[in-house]
């Protein structure tokens, strides 16, 4: 897997540019065929200027890219864009609106371009209308996680929030009606929040009994 994630207070260094340089390292490290065709264009100083995205992301994204296709379908990574709706800094400042624009657009271009939609693209979000129309349902798929009041105890949100709670308390040895009872108190106050419930797990096992 391939991973990057944007933070709304670092929208003067975490951007497109960035993305898709951590995304092409990733697949050098992963095949020899990429590393060899961004080596030759970095020591050539062929890689194009930051300010043509649309040359960068076909030089160091789509044509190496273009380079795996006798690689399994299974066997190719999974590339994920971590909370996209925080590009650019909160609701996306005014220097940065365009890169934005641009950025979606060619996410967009993504799911038509033949060898590019073998890849797996994992894109999350906070509800964005903007982002929400960029992306085709007929040509992607959307998957909707609830969170705060909109979790629901039959929710699969919740169902895992629970799982994961009562794996971690299981694994401190206490009795089954103690868990019950703190898994009864513990997973409505979550609300679909998984890094409420890690860092709920992570002090209870320090005192369980608090």
């Amino acid at each position: 897997m391939i991973s990057f994630r944007f933070d709304h207070t670092q929208s003067a260094t975490i951007t497109t540019d960035a993305l898709w340089h951590v995304v092409a390292l990733g697949l050098a490290c992963l095949y020899p065929s990429v590393h060899q065709h961004i080596l030759n264009k970095v020591q050539n100083d062929k890689v194009p200027d930051p300010s043509n995205i649309d040359s960068r992301f076909k030089s160091l994204i789509e044509t190496p890219l273009s380079m795996l296709n006798d690689v399994l379908h299974e066997e190719l990574p999974v590339i994920v864009i971590d909370v996209l709706d925080e590009y650019g800094g909160l609701r996306h400042n005014s220097s940065g609106k365009n890169d934005h624009k641009d950025l979606l657009r060619m996410l967009n271009c993504w799911i038509y371009i033949d060898h590019l939609r073998r890849f797996k693209l994992v894109i999350t979000s906070q509800h964005d209308e903007f982002i929400q129309r960029m992306f085709s349902e007929s040509m992607s798929t959307h998957i909707d996680i609830p969170s705060s009041s909109s979790v629901k105890p039959g929710d699969h949100t919740f169902h895992d929030i629970r799982t994961f709670l009562k794996s971690r308390l299981d694994s401190m040895g206490e009795e089954d009606a103690w868990i019950k009872r703190a898994l009864d108190h513990l997973v409505p106050y979550a609300a679909g929040i998984f890094i409420w419930a890690m860092t709920v797990a992570d002090f209870l096992e320090v005192d369980p009994r608090v």
